[in-house]
């Protein structure tokens, strides 16, 4: 990063069908002091459309088209914008191809800027994954488009919600497959990226982790299944050779609660709804997407697009806030 006191933060607008321009307008619109230089990617006409939601936007924000030129000197307290064409029209709430490729390109945009150093990171607002299918992008999820784009063999995501912090070992599978894809590496490689993220947020001697169980009572000694001591009991054992502070196998139904009452400060899931379940009822609205295995800072809200809200004004920017405030302490924590 080059000498400057403020952070230059990119911003995905997301799928501008749902509430994505809207609540980064509110998020922007509500800060005090915009102590940074926000540059968002998507399109201006609907931004502006989703501006006319939001009372007191349109004299707050100070909006700066860069689409010429984006390496335009960047000043905080003004946004900064670059315009993507829409290919037709996009209404609120509803799927189409025109959204998709607008949610897309302004990725494309964004990683881009990151890749010429013009950003020092980007948050991404919610996504549609419907709306990429319509668009004939046959992406399963963003993580294969940043593994495609800056061209790694795994990309990630570790999710903070307050001062908890969690990762996934099997991401999306049929329920079914599960066993088949967790391997003793699969969850020490995933250990590594949960810890590579909590180090960012606390000095190495007071982390501690655990790693959950697959099996109700932790297998209860086979009694219930033997991935305990055949796949998670050896990655954790490799753990412990590290040097890592690690507990388990942790029975999956008590192991969040040893994250609330600061016994560990993250867990090891070993499949998507496992993690997603405890930490979005105990937390929703509040987990922070944090990308690994890029090497790029880039952060996302925890949440869809929420069409039953779009258009109204009235969604909740509380998650796109969190997000852009955790990729401002990670960049300031790097500066």
């Amino acid at each position: 990063m080059d000498k400057r006191s403020f952070p230059i933060v990119g911003m995905i607008l997301g799928d501008h069908a749902g509430i994505g321009p809207e609540i980064a307008a509110m998020t922007l619109s509500q800060r005090s002091d915009m102590n940074f230089a926000p540059v968002l990617a998507g399109s201006l006409k609907l931004f502006r459309r989703a501006m006319a939601l939001v009372p007191g936007s349109a004299e707050k924000l100070d909006i700066v088209d860069i689409t010429r030129d984006p390496s335009v000197e960047k000043q905080p307290g003004k946004v900064y914008f670059y315009d993507i064409p829409t290919r037709g029209d996009i209404p609120f709430s509803q799927i189409n191809a025109a959204s998709g490729h607008l949610i897309f390109d302004s990725m494309q945009a964004i990683i881009q800027m990151e890749k010429k150093g013009l950003i020092d990171g980007f948050v991404m607002g919610p996504i549609t994954k419907q709306a990429l299918h319509a668009a004939g992008l046959n992406y399963s999820s963003e993580f294969e488009i940043y593994k495609e784009a800056y061209n790694t063999p795994v990309c990630r995501a570790v999710i903070k919600a307050g001062d908890i912090f969690r990762c996934t070992v099997v991401g999306h599978v049929r329920f079914t497959e599960i066993v088949s894809h967790l391997t003793p590496d699969g969850i020490v490689d995933t250990a590594h990226a949960l810890l590579g993220v909590i180090r960012r947020f606390h000095k190495e001697g007071n982390i501690r982790i655990a790693v959950a169980a697959l099996n109700p009572h932790a297998g209860e000694d086979g009694l219930f299944g033997d991935e305990e001591s055949t796949i998670i009991q050896p990655a954790i054992d490799r753990l412990l050779a590290e040097g890592v502070d690690v507990i388990g196998p942790s029975p999956a139904d008590t192991v969040y609660r040893r994250a609330q009452t600061g016994k560990v400060n993250g867990i090891v899931y070993l499949y998507h709804d496992q993690g997603n379940i405890a930490m979005k009822a105990a937390s929703f609205g509040d987990g922070v997407l944090i990308y690994t295995g890029v090497p790029a800072r880039i952060v996302s809200v925890g949440h869809g697009g929420a069409f039953g809200s779009a258009g109204k004004g009235t969604a909740s920017p509380a998650n796109l806030t969190a997000s852009l405030d955790t990729l401002l302490e990670m960049i300031r924590e790097e500066i």
